[in-house]
């Protein structure tokens, strides 16, 4: 089987000095996969932090508006969300937030941030100590299923890749890097797991990773657009149909 871009920094061995017992069985020396993603989407907020010219100064209030404007940007959209409009929602006059943002498109890239900090504490944390592959998988998606909830809008990155997906410039990029980073996760874990024999070796890890991440499409669409209280208990269905448990 053809191994995956994102996994060609693991290598035979026969010395069993690897991460974790799983890929020990596998023959394979790779890199936490978690810690990976975290990296990965690390970079995507050292770039916002970059382009929105953070300071210590202004760090608590910036994070203390941020919890407010998150949720406001799933569901007005990060287009939508105007310093003006944020001042209304945050109670922080719009002058104070110029001070703490500058512009518009500051705004976005510091809330893409901060939306990527909650996903990693809420998706990846919990799966940091588990073993690569199948078991690492299911923790995965079972925690972004429950990350669905977690802004009033539903996914922000969801509503700001329909959004922004034919608008080009930095917080389209930054919202692509974000999406990209979890899904790549998707795919090392399952291609570890169909190495590890933990998963059938068809369909290839890109296609399971497609049908896992519909779920989650699915599901948050459902829940947001559609009211559908069963939304999140469908996609548990769905993600048992597509994944054994884990061994």
């Amino acid at each position: 089987m053809t191994i995956h871009p994102d996994l060609k920094g693991c290598t035979a061995s026969n010395d069993g000095a690897n991460n974790t017992g799983r890929v020990v069985e596998a023959g394979l020396r790779c890199p936490n996969e978690v810690q990976h993603t975290i990296v990965r989407l690390s970079t995507v907020v050292r770039m916002c932090s970059r382009l929105w010219d953070m300071t210590k100064l202004g760090d608590e209030r910036r994070t203390g508006v941020l919890r407010t404007a998150v949720h406001a940007a799933s569901i007005e959209g990060l287009e939508g969300l105007t310093l003006g409009r944020l001042a209304v929602v945050s109670g922080v006059p719009k002058s104070a937030l110029q001070a703490l943002f500058g512009t518009k498109e500051s705004l976005q890239l510091a809330i893409v941030a901060y939306a990527v900090d909650i996903f990693q504490h809420e998706v990846l944390t919990p799966s940091a100590d588990v073993p690569d592959g199948l078991a690492r998988l299911r923790v995965v998606m079972e925690s972004w299923i429950d990350y669905l909830i977690i802004f009033d809008g539903g996914c922000l990155f969801v509503a700001s890749a329909s959004e922004l997906d034919g608008r080009p410039g930095p917080t389209r990029d930054a919202i692509t890097d974000a999406v990209v980073s979890g899904e790549s996760l998707l795919v090392r874990q399952t291609d570890l797991a169909q190495r590890l024999g933990e998963l059938p070796t068809e369909p290839d890890p890109e296609q399971v990773a497609f049908e896992l991440h519909a779920v989650l499409l699915k599901a948050n669409h459902d829940r947001q657009l559609l009211a559908r209280d069963d939304a999140l208990n469908r996609a548990r269905t769905a993600l048992d149909r597509i994944l054994p448990p884990a061994p």
